[in-house]
């Protein structure tokens, strides 16, 4: 089991007492009983204790804690179907997460879904992404939104200059001579 590829912010995070037993339409990790003052972090190492791979991400991807969510989803390693249900995800800020994911095989269609959210944190999590298609970035420079608009021109300005949707977008890179 590897916590740290999901990448889990190192503080404890208290859990909130939610009364709905699900999330998402999926029953969510049952915490009531770790008592008052347990981390997110113990609840997510009781939650994968048996769990191993891809079943590993969808118990952590159930959590209620929306930080534990938005970790997940930015995961590189993050299984694409657990980002395909995170990117529905009722939480703003974990479907800025799954913009934000650098993979390259998450499809077109999730990336152009994510651009007509509502939040601008979701957009601007798009725009931040090392690797978003150039047509998304296109239609986000055309957002109503001002500062959406303002961000996805900047970011086209630079990728201009650094040559276009490269991987690398973002990451410091050596000229050849």
């Amino acid at each position: 089991m590897l916590i740290s590829t999901v990448m889990i912010p190192p503080w404890g995070l208290s859990l909130s007492t939610r009364e709905e037993p699900f999330h998402n339409g999926v029953k969510a990790m049952n915490t009531e009983e770790l008592g008052k003052g347990a981390s997110a972090l113990e609840a997510i190492r009781q939650a994968t204790d048996s769990v191993t791979g891809d079943a590993y991400f969808a118990a952590l991807a159930r959590a209620r804690e929306t930080k534990v969510r938005a970790a997940v989803a930015e995961g590189p390693d993050t299984p694409l179907a657990v980002l395909l249900i995170l990117a529905k995800d009722v939480a703003p800020a974990v479907r800025a997460a799954v913009a934000r994911n650098p993979r390259v095989d998450l499809p077109l269609q999730i990336r152009e879904t994510l651009a007509e959210d509502k939040s601008v944190e979701v957009l601007l999590g798009l725009i931040d992404c090392p690797n978003l298609p150039d047509v998304v970035l296109s239609k986000l420079s055309r957002s109503k939104v001002k500062k959406v608009a303002i961000a996805a021109k900047e970011r086209t300005k630079i990728r201009n200059v650094f040559g276009g949707s490269s991987p690398m977008f973002g990451q410091v890179r050596l000229a050849s001579s």
